[in-house]
């Protein structure tokens, strides 16, 4: 069983867990309780609409860290607009794909395939047979504070900037073993309800300034072209300051949640630079 496959297994165990023992709040906040500097809805268009799940609650949480750079958060939404259409493509294109693993009973498929040099790239599709659960899986994929994602190892989440309740910038640590070094990332989330049937999650690391001394690396990239003219700076952990951390870069990564007649289909798409634990 190789390192992916497995990782996708302990994924659908943990959804499994959550969904049968947590209780989440879905309702629709009143439209007078919706945070006021809330200026930009670029999301709102005939194809994208916010989120009606725990977005707003975990805008509350965070919304200390609201940026209020006009400038920069319209960038922001317009870089996650170009992401998400590299998602969709991506993660539905077959050409390139290699199958590497499946099981029936969880009903996964999973694939690898290498593009443009190195560029590593992992792609899952599963299927859950509960239309019930819909909502409790988009409302997990979306919490910093939820162990949804596909690694091995101890792996930390939290947001680091908001720029509008379902735009935020992400911080990740991870580390596979207690003994190896740990390493991070940063990337711009965005959550698109296309439909009330579909929601689609992005994420890609543009060219992010963090202030890490002995980072000499140049991360281009490979997947979102025009992600290195978009520069953000970031007031990073003395950590990662000091370079005790080693950096990684989000091409893309993201999850397509759709609901189908009698089943929810989910895909999952990452391809990250700076990380071998995902390619065999």
């Amino acid at each position: 069983m190789n390192k992916f496959y497995i990782k996708i297994f302990f994924f659908l165990l943990s959804i499994s867990l959550y969904l049968n023992n947590k209780t989440i709040a879905t309702e629709l906040p009143k439209k007078n309780t919706k945070p006021k500097s809330r200026k930009f809805t670029i999301f709102k268009s005939k194809k994208c609409y916010h989120a009606n799940d725990n977005t707003e609650e975990i805008y509350e949480k965070n919304k200390h860290l609201l940026y209020t750079d006009t400038k920069e958060t319209i960038s922001a939404c317009k870089f996650m607009k170009t992401a998400l259409k590299q998602l969709e493509y991506h993660a539905t294109n077959k050409d390139g794909y290699r199958l590497i693993g499946t099981n029936s009973a969880y009903h996964i498929l999973s694939y690898k395939k290498k593009q443009q040099g190195d560029t590593k790239i992992v792609k899952a599709e599963y299927v859950v047979f509960d239309l019930n659960k819909y909502n409790k899986i988009i409302n997990k994929l979306w919490d910093p504070d939820s162990s949804n994602f596909f690694y091995a190892g101890s792996v930390k989440r939290k947001i680091a900037r908001v720029y509008t309740p379902n735009l935020v910038i992400i911080q990740q640590r991870s580390r596979r073993w207690l003994w190896s070094r740990q390493k991070y990332f940063y990337a711009i989330a965005a959550k698109f309800k296309i439909s009330e049937n579909k929601t689609i999650f992005v994420m890609a690391s543009p060219n992010i300034n963090d202030h890490n001394s002995k980072n000499t690396k140049f991360f281009q990239n490979t997947i979102i072209k025009n992600a290195n003219l978009f520069k953000v700076n970031i007031d990073s952990e003395n950590d990662i300051r000091n370079g005790k951390l080693k950096k990684m870069f989000v091409n893309l990564s993201g999850y397509i949640v759709e609901k189908k007649k009698d089943h929810i289909y989910v895909t999952y798409f990452e391809s990250i630079s700076g990380i071998q634990i995902l390619i065999i």
